[in-house]
């Protein structure tokens, strides 16, 4: 049996350019990958992707994954899956793309690298645009659909609290719902990350954060709970994780466990 790490990201920051022809948006974006993970077990077998949380196979971007990696080398996947969900999907912590990429880098390695490091890429990112990031990992801004990645070196580090309500994001639902006047410049969203990257955290901005909480007022309740508490809340990808900097107060522990919020603290 293989056993896998997937780690979250979280972003430092969204910003929206426009809507492209193909119907997707433009972003700009600043992943951080995140030490909170995913167990996946590989074994040899028939061909099933399985989860502890009881996802559908056809719908878990794996199975779509490896599918797709049969169809295009012609190799038969003889390896079951099981993935230990530590990370809820819908919280724009990039859990499933995660998944989707750790997953295939293994497989592409345990059959000789049938796919150049280009396919790989150009295979998972056709199944999720976030799922590029987790082959490179560390930090890296992402353009276009977030796909087009800049490794880039952080000064942010310390202690990070993650709060994830019990809501589930939908991505479309809050990309649906953007409004001309969300969208910003390049030069703006450029000079934003170019601070946030030298450790500016108070430049942080996301726009799909701002509708989720419109959305979903449990995201709201979360964002508002930790202003509350005094630390600046911010949202990560398009909900439903609310973070800040800092150490969990024991209030935001005690009223996690009274309103079901999932409470993690990290260190970058």
């Amino acid at each position: 049996m293989i056993k896998l790490l997937s780690p979250a990201k979280i972003n430092l920051g969204l910003w929206v350019l426009g809507k492209r022809p193909d119907g997707y948006h433009e972003i700009i974006t600043l992943y951080r990958e995140i030490p909170f993970y995913d167990e996946i077990y590989l074994k040899e077998g028939i061909l099933r992707v399985e989860t502890n949380i009881g996802i559908p196979q056809e719908e878990n971007l794996v199975y779509k994954g490896l599918r797709e990696f049969e169809r295009r080398t012609g190799i038969e996947v003889n390896y079951s899956v099981f993935i230990q969900k530590n990370v809820p999907p819908g919280a724009g912590l990039g859990g499933g793309s995660s998944n989707l990429a750790i997953v295939l880098k293994k497989v592409n390695e345990l059959f000789g690298f049938p796919l150049s490091e280009e396919e790989l890429k150009e295979l998972v990112g056709s199944i999720s645009a976030d799922a590029p990031f987790f082959l490179l990992g560390k930090s890296a801004i992402g353009k276009g659909k977030g796909e087009i990645l800049e490794p880039v070196e952080m000064k942010i580090t310390g202690k990070i609290t993650l709060v994830i309500p019990s809501v589930s994001s939908s991505t479309g639902k809050v990309y649906s719902s953007l409004r001309e006047e969300d969208f910003v410049t390049l030069e703006y969203a450029e000079e934003k990350i170019k601070r946030v990257i030298s450790g500016g955290v108070e430049e942080i901005e996301n726009v799909l954060g701002e509708i989720a909480r419109e959305l979903y007022p449990e995201i709201n309740e979360v964002y508002r709970f930790i202003e509350h508490l005094g630390f600046k809340p911010f949202v990560s990808g398009s909900g439903s994780t609310v973070y800040f900097f800092g150490e969990a107060p024991e209030e935001l522990k005690k009223a996690g466990r009274m309103r079901n919020w999932k409470v993690v603290e990290i260190v970058l």
